[in-house]
């Protein structure tokens, strides 16, 4: 009885240890001593108690309830159909955005319009006037080539402020 103490309190050598757990397997008084000792310990502490033949009515009770089957509930399923619908609501809102959303692209509404001036009827032979190149086109160009990117045109327009444009200005040496 006091190699058991000893060995629940944790003070005995491993020779002992094994001595102990061979006498505690093999003799029935010392594992009711084994199980006396453990009460007292748990009315020590404060724990609550069970009756003596709590595990032996607990084994005798499952086995008189019957056994049930059932399915297991397939949980991959189930998550399957929540993430494609939560993808699908995620492209619905992309997609509502990007048409109702101040799209520069979109022509705009005209809000007023300045009176026409009467004009004679241009004849049909007679030529359209060309526009004048303006004389500093190829460096306006490149200024807004390099400050493309603050632009208020950029947004929402998917990977082209990401796209970078080559151009080569020429002059009048061909070069």
């Amino acid at each position: 009885m006091d190699r058991i103490s000893a060995f629940m309190d944790g003070e005995t050598s491993p020779l002992e240890a094994h001595q102990t757990i061979l006498r505690l397997k093999q003799s029935d008084e010392c594992c009711e001593t084994w199980k006396t000792f453990h009460l007292i310990g748990d009315l020590m502490r404060g724990d609550p108690v069970l009756r003596d033949d709590f595990t032996n009515r607990l084994h005798a009770r499952m086995e008189q309830e019957p056994t049930l089957l059932a399915p297991r509930m397939n949980w991959r399923k189930s998550a399957n159909l929540a993430l494609s619908a939560a993808a699908s609501l995620a492209a619905v809102a992309v997609v509502l955005t990007l048409v109702l959303a101040d799209n520069p692209s979109k022509p705009q509404a005209q809000i007023a319009a300045a009176p026409k001036p009467a004009v004679a009827p241009v004849s049909q032979t007679a030529a359209l006037p060309q526009p004048v190149p303006a004389a500093n086109q190829g460096r306006v160009n490149e200024y807004l080539m390099a400050h493309q990117e603050f632009s208020p045109s950029t947004t929402l327009q998917g990977v082209v402020p990401y796209v970078r444009t080559v151009s080569a200005a020429r002059d009048s040496n061909g070069r």
